[in-house]
């Protein structure tokens, strides 16, 4: 497409104005809308083009289009300024006529994301403006919603700024945290080893069963950690293949069953083929089950199903426990997040990480529960192979 004679045939008035506010090109448009000539404006700064005009006491053109271009460099985004009376110089004398403006100003950036250029639009509402003449009533309602969309404007760059910081300390949080599991790992293998010399000499001391317990728990609250580091960076690695889930499933919850809870296990009589990273499914399908039993009383099964429907397979995992307010579903796979309930151990960092692998794999997890003291339902999907 031939942009140039796009641009020197549409009937808007453009002018192009680089970042020092000096005039790249016009458009024929714009030359007829101000009589000017195509050597009398490229290559001049606007503001000597176009100054106000010196007879109008209460001229503030230049004012405002320079706050508007100003606005625009420093913001990046379009502005869009009130009808604006612009008296211009016209004829041989250089008299200045009395005109009326609709003014849009657009950036035009780089592939580098920096402002290369203004695109300036300015339609000639002066006959508009002729045929309605001034209403009082309605200019102060028209200073009132210009000065508000400046408010609003203000109030939204603010709140950009501070969700800027917010993810900036987000980020850092989380560069935190993985540094800080990455270094606990050295002290907690040195804890780990220590603790097996010295079954050697008092294997059937209680405070070894103790010391087993709590650095196993430690490594496995590393483990998240560093886990979840690398789901929110994006740097989780899997090694897909093809597997059948059904074992992923079964190595998951495992004989007799999961942390001595009857789990009731349904699958297809036949292989439910996926790619895969067996390792990290295993670890999503565990975190899910975890999960179940975590927030389900003791006695009470968690039923896992698998199904497969229009080239998905799907792993449900149930329980009866203590269920969640429906609104709360996407707030549970935040990481360090425990809404359910507060008073349970762990890091809440178990459905992030699960959600986190199955992303991974092109599948998603969701969860439901029809409220309080309702049960869960978490449901793991991903496309088949084949």
């Amino acid at each position: 497409m031939d942009f140039r004679l796009l641009f020197e045939s549409t009937p808007s008035p453009y002018l192009v104005i680089g970042p020092d506010l000096v005039i790249v090109e016009v458009n024929p448009a714009y030359l007829a809308a101000t009589a000017k000539k195509r050597a009398e404006l490229v290559g001049t700064h606007i503001f000597t083009a176009f100054p106000d005009n010196p007879d109008l006491l209460t001229a503030d053109g230049v004012r405002n289009l320079r706050r508007s271009l100003e606005t625009v460099l420093a913001t990046g985004q379009p502005d869009t300024m009130p009808i604006q009376r612009y008296d211009i110089p016209v004829g041989p004398d250089g008299a200045f006529e009395e005109r009326h403006w609709s003014p849009v100003n657009t950036p035009v950036t780089g592939p580098d994301g920096d402002i290369r250029c203004i695109l300036h639009r300015a339609e000639d509402v002066t006959e508009l403006v002729a045929a309605h003449p001034p209403d009082e009533r309605l200019e102060r309602l028209e200073v009132d919603l210009f000065v508000r969309s400046r408010e609003l404007k203000a109030a939204n760059d603010r709140l950009a700024e501070a969700g800027a910081a917010l993810r900036r300390e987000h980020q850092a949080k989380d560069r935190f945290f993985a540094a800080v599991a990455h270094d606990l790992r050295t002290p907690l293998s040195a804890l780990r080893a220590a603790a097996e010399v010295l079954s050697l000499d008092v294997a059937e001391h209680r405070a070894l069963g103790v010391l087993d317990r709590q650095v196993a728990a430690l490594t496995r609250m590393t483990d998240d950690l560093l886990d979840a580091g690398r789901v929110i960076t994006g740097n989780l690695r899997v090694d897909p293949r093809p597997l059948d889930l059904r074992e992923v499933v079964a190595d998951a919850v495992g004989p007799p069953g999961l942390h001595g809870r009857e789990v009731l296990v349904s699958v297809p009589d036949e292989p439910v083929v996926v790619l895969g990273d067996r390792v990290r499914l295993g670890q999503a399908v565990g975190n899910l089950l975890s999960n179940a039993v975590r927030y389900s009383s003791a006695g009470t099964p968690v039923r896992v199903g698998l199904v497969v429907a229009a080239g998905t397979a799907e792993v449900a995992v149930v329980d009866s426990g203590i269920g969640f307010d429906p609104a709360l579903a996407e707030v549970l796979f935040q990481d360090f997040t425990r809404v359910a309930d507060t008073r349970t151990g762990g890091l809440g960092l178990g459905l992030a990480i699960a959600r986190g692998v199955v992303s991974a794999h092109g599948g998603t997890v969701t969860a439901h529960s029809d409220g309080a003291g309702t049960g869960a339902r978490f449901a793991l999907r991903l496309p088949l192979f084949g």
